[in-house]
């Protein structure tokens, strides 16, 4: 995962090629990294956030593909009046820093853990 937040990003933008990422000689380097010494077992944090996801089609064609995920803490912090429901913050991953491989541009896709999508057709 270290190694996907640093390279990973639309891939006409990574500077470090996946075959490279993916080859057998750099998961044996990375494999060597592993130490002698487990950690102890430990109680988790189970996540308080959570995803909702929904995909709709009618016969017409139309169809919309629609996340709501929770993502850091309280989310965006806004709630939308009357709702009780939470905005999501889903995009706190995205970076500003021109510097970043993830670095959020017109056009580019970059790295991101949720991304709403719909294949195939419908037959009618």
């Amino acid at each position: 995962m270290r190694d996907g937040f640093a390279y990973v990003t639309d891939p006409v933008k990574m500077q470090v090629h996946i075959n490279d990422l993916l080859s057998d000689s750099y998961a044996s380097l990375r494999r060597k990294q592993i130490g002698d010494t487990a950690l102890l077992p430990y109680v988790g944090e189970p996540s308080t956030g959570g995803t909702v996801y929904v995909a709709a089609a009618d016969a017409e064609g139309n169809m919309v593909s629609y996340i709501q995920s929770n993502f850091v803490g309280f989310d965006s912090g806004i709630v939308v009046p009357g709702t009780g429901i939470a905005l999501q913050n889903r995009g706190y991953t995205f970076s500003l820093d021109k510097h970043h491989v993830n670095y959020l541009e017109p056009g580019k896709r970059t790295y991101h853990t949720i991304i709403p999508g719909l294949r195939g057709q419908l037959v009618g």
